[in-house]
């Protein structure tokens, strides 16, 4: 197993027929799995620590053909669609995501670190590893959650 380093070229992440459902009694990710999300904010000193995090906001997606057997032609456009709701804010400390990847606007996909990204969202440039003429997009995410935790966050690109 080799190592990965900043901005390797990695492989596009599979998804599911579906992502893991939103409870809609639950205040945090409490089932292990694969859930659909937008990364809408960063917040750099969270903490007594000053550790940053990651706010998601957290839906359950469909795709191809349990998209159209849930959702019907009109609700999945793409080939995908998103249930808005339930839905849930989910606050993820960066030192937990140990696997993040990001897709470009050409759809290539790229390893990075979770500092890196907290960079990226945070309006900087990405670091001298990037590829010439990357730029940072905020496709949705498919976020791994093992035991309520983020552990990975990998970018999808969309139309």
């Amino acid at each position: 197993m080799g190592t990965v380093e900043l901005y390797d070229r990695v492989p596009v992440p599979a998804v599911p027929d579906r992502t893991a459902p939103i409870d809609p009694a639950a205040t945090t990710l409490v089932g292990d799995g694969a859930y659909w999300a937008e990364l809408v904010d960063v917040d750099v000193d969270v903490d007594a620590a000053g550790e940053p995090a990651f706010m998601f906001d957290v839906s359950q997606a469909l795709f191809a053909q349990a998209c159209l057997d849930e959702l019907g032609a009109d609700g999945c456009p793409n080939d995908f669609g998103v249930v808005a709701e339930p839905h849930l804010l989910v606050t993820a400390p960066a030192g937990a995501v140990a696997g993040v990847t990001v897709a470009a606007e050409n759809q290539r996909n790229f390893a990075i670190t979770a500092d890196e990204l907290v960079r990226l969202v945070s309006g900087e440039e990405p670091s001298a590893a990037a590829p010439e003429g990357f730029a940072y997009v905020a496709f949705p995410y498919l976020l791994t959650v093992r035991d309520g935790t983020v552990v990975a966050a990998s970018q999808i690109w969309v139309p």
